[in-house]
């Protein structure tokens, strides 16, 4: 029994072991890739969202270090109705999108590791927030000024570098050896921390699961963090009475996410399944979405 238990264990070490996949697309200069994508956002009471775009990458040169990469949407549809606030913003936010050039510096494995114009990002983002605060009626007690403040100051390399990385996209798993049960933890500029679980498929799949992984006292840190940028003048109040507000259960916050990347012989993603639910104090909403190569 020992000697059958041993030789069984050591097979399901090497099983695992074979689970395993090196993301390291071929690039070459002039290589062009172009993906089409189409999203359902599903928020509980309101009509579905559909946004559908084309978005082209192309290898622009080849460095000492990797690759540069020019990712650009050439073309944004959404069928969001203009007459009610989210779907104002929704198009609003898509409308902006288009023909907006980002250049990408790449490793050698195609893993994103700059923005070499982050400059012209930055202003491009600027001008979704300025249109949206513009158009958009504002929160009552909140003002526009200090909202806009508060998210362009958000908006670093770094933390849309992070941004990446928590999407999905056919370059996020760029450089990565993937094995099944492998982890990742990611943390964005909103102080959400996710967990990532992967589970590596048959016929090039690669599964990753994505979850909320943060303790009570991380989203209570969380939440007085955003309140101190928004309304500090409610701070104190909030920060009294926090704990019996969080156990009352009206703070509930979840997230889970499912993206399946299929993955073609040259390592580029063929296309990408995702699901994503969440629940924002009692606030449901799913986003399906689908990528593909054209």
């Amino acid at each position: 029994m020992k000697k059958i238990l041993s030789t069984c264990i050591l097979l399901l070490i090497a099983v695992m072991a074979s689970a395993q996949v090196k993301v390291a697309p071929k690039l070459k200069k002039g290589d062009k890739k172009v993906y089409v994508s189409e999203s359902v956002t599903t928020i509980a009471g309101q009509k579905p969202i559909t946004i559908t775009s084309e978005t082209r990458y192309k290898v622009a040169r080849k460095t000492a270090d990797g690759y540069v990469l020019d990712v650009v949407t050439t073309d944004v549809q959404t069928d969001a109705d203009k007459d009610d606030m989210m779907g104002r913003t929704f198009s609003l936010a898509t409308e902006v999108m288009k023909d907006v050039r980002i250049t990408l510096a790449t490793d050698k494995d195609g893993k994103v590791t700059k923005i070499l114009n982050y400059e012209e990002v930055k202003d491009n983002a600027e001008k979704v927030i300025d249109k949206i605060l513009k158009e958009v009626p504002a929160t009552p007690g909140f003002s526009t000024e200090v909202i806009k403040e508060q998210i362009a100051g958000q908006i670093t390399e770094e933390s849309l570098l992070k941004q990446m990385q928590m999407n999905r996209s056919p370059l996020v798993l760029n450089g990565k050896t993937i094995t099944t049960g492998m982890e990742d933890e990611y943390l964005d500029q909103q102080g959400i921390k996710m967990k990532r679980t992967y589970t590596v498929g048959d016929a090039g799949t690669i599964q990753a699961a994505s979850t909320i992984n943060l303790t009570g006292e991380e989203l209570k840190q969380m939440i007085l963090a955003q309140i101190k940028k928004v309304v500090p003048e409610q701070t104190d109040v909030i920060q009294q009475n926090i704990d019996a507000i969080m156990e009352s259960g009206v703070l509930k916050f979840r997230m889970d996410v499912k993206d399946v990347y299929t993955m073609q012989a040259d390592g580029w993603v063929k296309e990408i399944t995702s699901e994503m639910n969440s629940d924002t104090m009692g606030q449901k909403a799913k986003v399906s979405s689908t990528i593909r190569l054209k």
